[in-house]
């Protein structure tokens, strides 16, 4: 019997080959050149034709992401705005859309109320927030480096340090003449860094005209945003694969998603509140500090409250009083429990009531499938 022949690579594999290699080969010859738009077109045309198989579905995939990430990072400060807008109208969304299904308010009605409202929170905040925590920090900033500055004397006169010299441990001249150099030339090089930050974030937000029309242009963007949500979040979803034919699986994981951030939002907000409102009445020194980052820390599970704990007793201990020191852990203590026994059950029931309306109640998202 003959020998069977060897068999042999198709034509196309060998021109498809050949032609993927020639591209390569001159997409490395012109890296200087190309950016990376130009290659994501070039790696897209490459593999179109092939975009049912799997592997390249894949890898168009990942190419797009990695591109959208690229092109997120190159025009973070053009896109900031309506992310933002995107991100406040995804939060607000359900307020609307209960007042729509069980009050039948009109949509663009409910959502120019809430509009004016971020809108009047936002200027308070701005004009009467934003001065008094920027005059506490730069109190702030001020009393701590004159603390710094006080460093070397403290070392020169403090007994313990004095004991454990004699017992040979340390050198307090050496040591107060390092603290003497090294102190002032750190705090001209932080205060050196300032005047170049703060230009970097006036050239990232833009000229006075741009902020003007920007902060002009918000409002607008986040009325027809949230007027409109419902079809943009379609549109979003209509943009992801399927999962068995269909796309509940998207509404369920945003909806579990979206009242968690809601839910921890709120939280952390009423926390700051419970920690700055009482300090400011007790006249405790840098109470919005503070309550604000009370709030911040919150969105930390556990470990949240304890850094909040230890910022608060070492800024009284350095800054305040023995009362004083008092009196924040008395208002932590009492905000810790009012989050624990009423904030954080009403949330976890409200979660869970989410949950059985999501798992047990079929949602209605006809323009997803």
């Amino acid at each position: 019997m003959p020998e069977p022949r060897p068999a042999l690579v198709p034509a196309r594999t060998v021109l498809l080959a050949g032609g993927v290699l020639t591209l390569l080969a001159l997409l490395w010859t012109l890296r200087d050149g190309l950016g990376p738009f130009w290659v994501a077109v070039a790696g897209a045309a490459l593999l179109w034709p092939l975009r049912r198989e799997r592997p390249a579905q894949a890898v168009l995939w990942a190419g797009g992401l990695v591109f959208g990430a690229y092109l997120l990072s190159r025009l973070s400060g053009v896109l900031a705005p309506f992310i933002a807008v995107f991100v406040v109208a995804y939060l607000l969304d359900p307020a609307v859309t209960a007042a729509e299904r069980r009050w039948h308010v009109p949509r663009w009605a409910s959502t120019l109320v809430l509009t004016l409202a971020v809108v009047a929170v936002v200027a308070v905040v701005l004009v009467q927030g934003v001065p008094m925590v920027a005059s506490q920090a730069e109190d702030l900033a001020s009393q701590a480096i004159a603390l710094a500055m006080q460093a070397p004397d403290w070392v020169a006169n403090s007994s313990a340090l004095a004991e454990a010299e004699a017992a040979g441990l340390l050198d307090r001249a050496a040591l107060v003449e390092q603290l003497t150099t090294f102190i002032p030339g750190q705090i001209q090089g932080a205060l050196g860094r300032v005047p170049a930050f703060l230009g970097g974030l006036f050239r990232q937000v833009g000229a006075l005209l741009g902020l003007v029309t920007t902060a002009a242009l918000v409002p607008v963007l986040l009325f027809f945003t949230l007027k409109d949500f419902r079809q943009l979040r379609d549109g979003l979803v209509s943009l992801l694969p399927r999962v068995d034919g269909e796309r509940t699986y998207l509404a369920r994981a945003a909806s579990v998603f979206g009242s968690y951030v809601r839910g921890q939002l709120t939280i952390s907000a009423l926390s700051g509140v419970l920690v700055a409102v009482p300090l400011t009445l007790f006249g405790v020194p840098y109470s919005l500090l503070l309550g604000l980052a009370a709030g911040l820390l919150n969105l930390i599970p556990s470990l949240g409250s304890v850094l909040t704990y230890v910022l608060g007793v070492t800024l009284m201990l350095a800054f305040g009083t023995f009362s004083d020191v008092l009196i924040v852990l008395a208002v932590l203590a009492v905000q810790a429990l009012i989050e624990q026994a009423v904030l954080t059950p009403v949330y976890v029931v409200f979660g869970l009531l989410v949950l059985t309306g999501l798992f047990f109640v079929r949602p209605r998202f006809k323009s997803q499938r």
